[in-house]
């Protein structure tokens, strides 16, 4: 006959018998002679729990590597605790700071972090949103894909009642609350500084030309040389679909247009890929050639000579988009917000000559 006093002993037989099947509440129970309720209430620090009964419960759950069953626990109190952040790509750029910024706001909560991948696909986005529904998550950030022309296919969230917060490369609308900066101001500040130096030939290589941010960066690159009185050729202007199509271009224009003094990239990216051309065909920054970016910071201080930038803080990106969808999520007040614009500001390094 086994003693349900002996834990440890009830506990090799467990394992023994059940062949390392994952311990339940049921079996700590069966060891502490004690029912399951007293168990679970004893794991969630009850009142009604005696500290030493506590500690005791704790001591034989840490023992036997129990955790919660979240399918249980969501079947119990209804609540998942988790948190789904839907991005197109993870990258060395950017993202691993937005990310963490999330991570570490949710720390001090009771949620979890879950990140998907749509890979730049509307239907691999569309899939991620029913497995989040599936999950039962309680709130979702995303960054909609370059393919994503609008939301309508969020609306099975709004449906079931998952708070959704667009952040990044956001669709304007009225149904979502959405964190961003404002991008045609960013790009009219990096272009507007080259112009303030004396640069009137300035190359603009921007991403996706499908997409809002980079449509609304190209209008800003636009507005500055209207507001100098400059003309912007749509030659100068370089829209690119994939990062590798500036090998292409790139040593074209850097050996061929002389006219050439400027070159504003439109992220960092881009800026890692024109840096790499500019020192392969011996160009010297900032002598023959002068460089700005919009940046979240990083990589601009890896460069030789450092290169100026508009800081647009991923980490913050991050920060206040979680605390807006936890706001939501918690029914706090927040003012009705529909779309929260992110400050940028021009972090003048050693990379423009006057």
């Amino acid at each position: 006959m086994v003693n349900l006093r002996n834990p440890l002993r009830y506990g090799l037989l467990f394992k023994k018998n059940q062949n390392m099947k994952r311990i339940t509440i049921r079996d700590l129970a069966k060891m502490l002679n004690l029912s399951p309720s007293t168990i679970s209430r004893a794991l969630s620090d009850h009142p009604d729990i005696s500290e030493k009964t506590k500690e005791r419960v704790k001591e034989t759950a840490e023992m036997y590597n129990y955790s919660v069953n979240l399918h249980s626990s969501l079947f119990r109190n209804k609540k998942s605790n988790l948190i789904a952040l839907i991005i197109p790509e993870l990258n060395m750029f950017y993202i691993p700071s937005m990310i963490n910024a999330i991570n570490d706001y949710l720390h001090s909560t009771d949620y979890s972090l879950f990140v998907f991948i749509s890979k730049d696909k509307l239907k691999r986005e569309r899939e991620i949103i029913q497995q989040c529904i599936k999950w039962a998550v309680e709130g979702i950030l995303i960054s909609p894909s370059s393919e994503t022309r609008n939301l309508d296919h969020l609306d099975s969230l709004k449906q079931v009642g998952i708070n959704t917060v667009i952040l990044d490369k956001v669709l304007k609308n009225a149904e979502f609350p959405s964190v961003s900066i404002n991008n045609t101001k960013a790009a009219f500040s990096a272009v507007d500084h080259l112009i303030s130096k004396g640069h009137s030939c300035i190359l603009g290589i921007f991403g996706n030309p499908n997409i809002s941010i980079t449509k609304e960066r190209i209008s800003g690159y636009i507005k500055a040389h209207e507001d100098n009185d400059i003309e912007s050729r749509a030659e100068d202007i370089i829209s690119i679909h994939n990062i590798n199509e500036l090998d292409s271009i790139l040593p074209v224009i850097l050996n061929h247009n002389v006219n050439i003094s400027a070159i504003f990239s439109m992220s960092d990216e881009i800026l890692a890929k024109v840096y790499f051309h500019v020192m392969k065909v011996g160009k010297r920054i900032p002598e023959d050639i002068s460089l700005i970016s919009i940046s979240d910071g990083f990589f601009p201080h890896l460069t030789y000579p450092k290169t100026s930038f508009i800081k647009d803080s991923g980490r913050k990106m991050g920060k206040k988009a979680c605390d807006l969808l936890i706001k939501l999520i918690s029914n706090e007040p927040t003012a009705e917000i529909k779309h929260l614009e992110l400050s940028t500001k021009l972090v003048e390094l050693n990379s423009v000559k006057h």
